[in-house]
């Protein structure tokens, strides 16, 4: 069964709403990948309220959709790997104090018959019941519990894997027509193969007999393996009129690039 992470988050107050919301809590890096022959890695969490909290790591599975939704699922991704059985994380329960912070170790048990392949979860720092107060009147204040708390995803690969990455179907939107009020670059990116593309995108433009400058960019835009389209846009600085465009599709760990694609106006 997959519930909505909306829904999850509305009711929880936590995850990436509550941290953009309240900038509370956080984990560095904000992408773990554990490769074929690595069976560890770390974490930092940091405690960035101005009082001690009690923290807590556990586990949750996401599946993503061509729109880069995520919704929670109530299995694993796959049924051959089960972050419950094969993690292990210490600490798992810890305080920090205001801007406080706490390495986690990260261990993975493969299965021995582990097929090759690509396996995801997500790990959750939370901090719950935070009192905040919220002004009610002139005077008054009522205290609001709050749980606070941001996830991350962890890859873990078996077996040599490769990748590739591409983007196409580009639409110039002008700012009066986007939720952002910043002209906008919709376009489409595509992955194959076996691995994810962990992916920034940067749009440079060069107008008429000009040199190019950089005009845009968005940050992990990842296409993680159960899917192999994904729609997005990125906000820019400017609204091309005329020139050339490029775009350029990297992958943001090792510079590597997916695809560059150059276009006219």
């Amino acid at each position: 069964m997959i519930r909505s992470f909306f829904l999850f988050a509305a009711l929880c107050f936590t995850f990436f709403m509550s941290f953009q919301a309240y900038a509370r809590v956080d984990i560095v890096p904000h992408l773990v990948i554990i490769e074929n022959r690595e069976r560890a890695g770390e974490i930092i969490v940091l405690n960035l309220a101005e009082e001690i909290g009690d923290f807590h790591l556990s586990v949750i599975n996401y599946k993503q959709n061509e729109n880069g939704v995520y919704e929670i699922l109530d299995e694993p991704l796959s049924p051959l790997f089960d972050p419950k059985d094969v993690l292990r994380m210490s600490p798992k329960n810890f305080q920090l104090a205001s801007l406080g912070r706490q390495k986690v170790r990260i261990s993975i048990r493969k299965p021995a018959d582990l097929p090759d392949g690509e396996y995801r979860f997500h790990i959750v720092a939370m901090s719950p019941d935070r009192k905040h107060a919220k002004e009610s009147g002139e005077n008054a204040s009522v205290a609001m519990s709050i749980n606070l708390g941001v996830a991350i995803p962890v890859i873990v690969r078996q077996g040599d894997l490769s990748v590739k990455g591409s983007v196409k179907d580009f639409e110039l939107v002008d700012a009066s027509q986007t939720e952002s009020r910043k002209p906008e670059l919709k376009f489409t990116a595509l992955r194959e193969g076996e691995a994810s593309t962990l992916g920034r995108i940067d749009v440079a433009w060069a107008p008429d007999g000009k040199t190019f400058e950089d005009i845009g960019f968005i940050t992990n835009f990842n296409l993680f393996t159960e899917i192999d389209k994904r729609h997005g846009s990125i906000p820019l600085e400017k609204l091309p009129r005329g020139g050339t465009v490029r775009v350029l599709y990297t992958d943001v760990r090792t510079k590597e690039v997916y695809d560059e694609v150059v276009f006219d106006l």
